[in-house]
């Protein structure tokens, strides 16, 4: 190198000198060359050198420089417990080479070693390693260690594994049976078990508590896990009463009379929701069911959109085509209510049929019909009721009849009449209030807002909105209620937003 005149002093760094270092040190080592210490792990004795030892482990470092005594460990020789003869060599031939080997089989033992010495880097060698050969064979296996050395975002990653593929470790009889009762728990308790329906997660849990009976003690904390009124009840009569632990078990016996009556009382459903009844689904959809093409076709196909609402795909059929129906839902049930069936401009022909869909078996049930025909109406849900309010009549008239519909009794029964007949009105809800906005009465649209108070069944007027409308929709967001889109007639013109 050309150095300049005013240049003093030039510092270089070799590529190759750490290298060459290392390996002389672990050619000294090899040799028992210039070795001052031994370490002994399970009567197994390794030469060692002070002065490398404590540059690389925290624990060596306050041991021989600190200049502490233990009553087990001398100058030249210390006697490690509780770590492998295996897991310290491969801890020393890191310390000396800088290259760690690990397997599954091997990384509790080198853990272990790491730990006792306060060697940091192969502590973090430990943890890159589990997390990088982390893969759906083995997520089982990197979750065990996980749980013995942590950290806790490992285990989390290696539970996540586990819940992507929980499916083919509960079909594995193997690797059922080898579960530990804490994984088989948290399997049990995800909410995004679609794939496997509860009648497989109950088969699985019991082979795990019959493989070993010394499991049968916690069995009723173990299917406490599985949600049995979300077992048809054909398979609870075929398949589940019939199992002994159902029937010897209290625990377990309780929750299997639990979903027996949940499944007697059919139509009170809806308000018979806890924990063990939920859908196990970690997430929302928004739902498009029925309606009318531009061409005046009636549709009967229901339409589930992706999270990000990208993308539609079907999830069923409605009992019959229908439009100008609303729709409602209490506790994950979906209501169908009223409409038409046929094409009528006119609205002489409404519906007064209900129809609700249980989408944790996929099934309609037609429940209690409305007292009146109704289309172009309104349906909103208060206190786990349904109220429906308004609309088109049996003969093309305007009503201001207001039903409510009590799933606990299956029927519906009038309350307080809308102030006036309505239709094409809008509604939503926000802290146990019912709203209702515009609409079409008298042959021109409204601008009226009402609410209606359950406690003391009556309506009452709000300030009305800045214009006049029909046709639209309403929204509650935080403490703000917002009127949408719509039309108004003003003579023969129709204006739309």
């Amino acid at each position: 190198m050309l150095l300049s005149s005013q240049a003093s002093t030039v510092r270089l760094v070799s590529d190759t000198y750490l290298a060459k270092l290392l390996e002389g040190l672990n050619s000294l080592r090899s040799q028992s060359a210039l070795c001052d210490v031994t370490l002994e792990a399970e009567g197994v004795c390794f030469p060692a050198h002070k002065i490398v030892l404590a540059s690389a482990s925290n624990y060596c470092k306050i041991l021989f420089v600190g200049n502490l005594t233990r009553a087990d460990s001398t100058d030249s020789n210390v006697r490690l417990k509780a770590v492998s003869a295996a897991g310290l060599q491969n801890v020393l031939n890191f310390i000396y080479s800088n290259r760690l080997d690990l397997s599954l089989q091997n990384i509790e033992e080198t853990f272990k070693a790491a730990e006792t010495l306060l060697v940091r880097e192969v502590i973090k060698l430990c943890f890159c390693f589990l997390e990088s050969c982390l893969n759906c064979e083995n997520c089982i296996d990197v979750l065990n260690i996980a749980k013995k050395l942590g950290p806790a975002e490992l285990r989390q990653k290696a539970m996540c594994y586990v819940g992507q593929h929980y499916k083919e470790i509960l079909a594995d009889p193997q690797c059922l049976k080898d579960l530990d009762r804490g994984t088989l728990c948290e399997i049990l308790e995800r909410t995004d078990t679609e794939e496997c329906c509860e009648l497989e997660l109950f088969k699985a849990a019991v082979i795990w508590l019959e493989h070993d009976r010394v499991r049968l003690k916690d069995a009723a904390d173990i299917l406490g896990r599985i949600r049995f009124p979300l077992i048809p009840l054909r398979d609870l009569q075929s398949c589940v009463q019939e199992m002994p632990l159902m029937r010897l078990d209290s625990g377990c016996h309780r929750y299997l009379q639990e979903a027996l009556t949940y499944h007697s009382r059919l139509y009170a459903q809806p308000v018979l929701q806890t924990q063990s009844t939920s859908l196990r689904s970690g997430s929302t959809a928004l739902l498009v069911a029925g309606g009318r093409t531009a061409d005046n076709c009636l549709c009967r196909e229901m339409w589930a959109a992706d999270q990000s609402c990208s993308a539609w795909h079907k999830i069923g059929d409605l009992c019959v085509p229908v439009y100008n129906h609303c729709v409602a839902i209490i506790n994950d049930f979906l209501f169908v209510i009223g409409g038409q069936c046929k094409f009528d401009p006119t609205g002489k022909q409404p519906l007064n049929e209900v129809f609700r869909f249980d989408p944790r078996n996929a099934s309609w049930l037609q429940v209690a019909s409305m007292l009146e025909r109704r289309t172009r109406f309104q349906a909103a849900v208060l206190f786990d009721r349904i109220f429906a309010v308004g609309g088109g009549t049996l003969l093309g008239t305007l009503t201001r009849t207001t039903e409510l519909y009590q799933p606990a009794d299956n029927k519906w029964e009038f309350t307080a009449p809308f102030p006036v007949p309505i239709a094409d009105h809008a509604g939503t809800t926000h802290k146990g209030i019912l709203y209702i906005s515009g609409g079409f009465s008298g042959g021109k649209t409204l601008q009226d807002t009402y609410s209606y108070l359950p406690r003391l069944r009556r309506w009452i007027g709000n300030s009305a909105m800045a214009f006049t409308r029909c046709d639209h929709g309403m929204a509650t967001v935080g403490d703000k209620i917002f009127s949408i889109g719509g039309r108004t007639l003003k003579g023969v013109s129709l204006f739309f937003f």
